[in-house]
């Protein structure tokens, strides 16, 4: 980056040399050309100096203190400038005087001296005021495609992303076996329970409603009664107890008001599931802990549990956590925020909705 930004000042730098380089060239071309009087080196040198301080003052900090600016504030700047120029010509006459060095101006100030003075000047002003609008125009012509840009990728990402949902809402749907055959199943299942092992009827019927939850048509919206997608973690967290026998360390708290808020369906859920998968769920000195806090329309929600080190982990290509960030990006945009904490032991989930 240093490299271009430095290459792109030489280049710059080297154009203006050249140009003039060019313009001397030819001025002094021109005296050759038609017979003029010629000046000494000290006198060419002096004044081509003048003029390039004339050109860089006028098109870097005449013009941009008084673009858009009232018109007499830029005349005054420009009177100014002339009179500045003026004094330093009539200084070098002085000085050539005071040292003896050879010139072609008149230390005499008259009229026609002074009208030459003045149609260098304006010549000058012309130049470099040319030069600052088409620097002008080339920046603001920049700024605008820079803009135009901007805003283009701006909506690819946006198409990207609403494809990456697409695509993922697809895969999850192609996931799901057909609900009308598996609540039936299920249904058998529990009428069957009920008189041959009476003690998987709770579990069959949490099964069903976490199903049912995460099946059964989404309202318009697309979200849920929050109170609805925690009594879905009760229920997931209730099943998995009955299947290691009530033997799990884990604790689920709820502090501040849930009524009248809702969420995204599965939100809550799908980090939950994780649980079951990666964590030390047995740890007694480290359970589980999963804390829900309601702030008014301000959700908190913090997973910590310990890894699994007593066996080797479920393989994970992170498709769900994956497809969770999707959705929050969808729907709540800017108003979330997921935090991941995970050392060699622990792994602690964090998420900030507003809802």
């Amino acid at each position: 980056m240093i490299n271009a930004l430095n290459s792109k000042k030489f280049k710059f730098y080297r154009a203006h040399v050249f140009v003039w380089t060019l313009f001397i060239a030819y001025e002094l071309l021109l005296i050759f050309l038609l017979h003029l009087h010629s000046s000494s080196i000290i006198e060419y040198i002096y004044y081509y100096a003048l003029y390039i301080i004339l050109f860089y003052t006028n098109s870097y900090v005449v013009w941009p203190q008084i673009y858009k600016k009232p018109i007499y504030i830029g005349a005054i700047l420009i009177l100014l400038e002339l009179i500045g120029y003026m004094l330093l010509r009539y200084f070098f006459t002085g000085f050539s005087l005071v040292f003896n060095v050879p010139t072609l101006l008149s230390s005499t100030i008259n009229l026609d001296s002074i009208a030459r003075t003045v149609y260098r000047f304006l010549y000058l002003f012309g130049l470099s005021s040319a030069y600052w609008f088409a620097l002008n125009i080339i920046t603001q012509r920049k700024e605008i495609t820079d803009l135009e840009k901007s805003k283009l990728l701006s909506q690819l990402h946006h198409q990207q992303l609403e494809k990456q949902l697409i695509d993922s809402e697809v895969a999850y749907l192609k996931s799901q076996i057909n609900p009308h055959f598996l609540f039936n199943t299920l249904n058998f299942l529990h009428n069957t329970a009920i008189t041959t092992a009476p003690q998987l009827t709770r579990p069959i019927l949490l099964l069903s409603d976490i199903m049912r939850y995460a099946l059964t048509e989404i309202p318009q919206n697309g979200k849920v009664e929050l109170s609805d997608e925690i009594e879905q973690i009760a229920s997931f967290i209730d099943l998995n107890q009955f299947r290691f026998d009530h033997n799990l360390q884990l604790s689920f708290t709820i502090t501040g008001n849930t009524g009248n808020l809702r969420i995204l369906p599965l939100i809550l859920l799908t980090p939950v599931e994780n649980i079951f998968k990666y964590a030390d769920l047995k740890n007694v000195e480290h359970p589980v802990k999963i804390n829900l806090d309601i702030n008014e329309n301000k959700l908190q929600f913090t997973i910590y549990n310990r890894k699994i080190r007593t066996r080797k982990p479920i393989p994970s290509h992170g498709i769900g956590l994956k497809n969770l960030k999707l959705r929050l990006d969808s729907y709540y945009s800017d108003a979330h925020e997921i935090q991941i904490i995970e050392t060699a032991d622990d792994y602690t989930f964090k998420l900030h909705i507003t809802l």
